[in-house]
């Protein structure tokens, strides 16, 4: 007796060849290249775009791995499947990541201070003993200036628990008007001879001629001096 013919195993059907590949592949930068031109449709330069740039390599690689897993027994598919996925890394990811960078750089993630020491990267901290004081750096960024003035106002100051006067601890900015998107604007932190050792908060606050505004925050640990 013969086995029904539906308990042999699925033999591979066709070839695949270089071809098959280059098809998937083809496909799969059309369909980002489509959903480049439909996002290019929408006015607003920073709704939705994240989205625009993520969906099709959400759609080609997920979607390309199914194929090719379910039709492995049809080489041509599978292989058609494989191109899909390296279509949704290259250009698809690629670029796409690239977009959602320039977004932030556009303004779209909103604005942002940046506080530094005179050489160096932003930090959150810093110390400062009692009586003597540190220069820092101040840059507003984030901000979309195609659309509005690029004109802005600097405000810093820095907490008081101890509601001491005067201030343990002062802040003076070098500009406060008419800042520039980018521009370095020096900073000086003073702590007061006498000061106790106390943590503080210093705020910068910018805002844009518009209305939209940002503020940065360090933390300042006054140390006292040593006796």
């Amino acid at each position: 007796m013969t086995a029904p013919a539906d308990l042999h195993p699925a033999e591979p059907q066709g070839r695949a060849t270089p071809l098959h590949f280059a098809l998937g592949y083809g496909a799969g930068v059309l369909v980002y290249l489509l959903v480049r031109l439909l996002g290019g449709l929408n006015p607003n330069p920073c709704e939705g775009q994240t989205v625009v740039a993520l969906i099709a390599p959400l759609l080609l690689g997920p979607g390309g791995l199914g194929l090719a897993a379910s039709q492995w027994n049809r080489p041509p598919r599978a292989i058609f499947g494989l191109g899909l996925v390296v279509a949704s890394l290259f250009p698809a990811l690629f670029l796409g990541a690239r977009d959602i960078a320039g977004l932030r750089n556009f303004g779209c993630a909103g604005g942002y201070v940046v506080i530094s020491p005179m050489t160096g990267k932003g930090f959150s901290e810093t110390t400062l003993t009692a009586g003597t004081r540190q220069q820092l750096r101040v840059r507003v960024g984030g901000f979309d200036v195609k659309a509005r003035p690029d004109r802005f106002t600097l405000q810093a100051q820095a907490t008081n628990p101890l509601k001491a006067t005067p201030a343990p601890v002062t802040v003076t900015l070098a500009r406060t008007q008419d800042v520039q998107l980018g521009q370095e604007v020096p900073l000086t932190l003073s702590a007061a001879p006498d000061g106790p050792t106390q943590q503080y908060t210093v705020n910068v606050n910018v805002v844009q001629e518009g209305g939209r505004t940002a503020s940065g925050t360090l933390t300042v640990n006054v140390e006292g001096r040593a006796r």
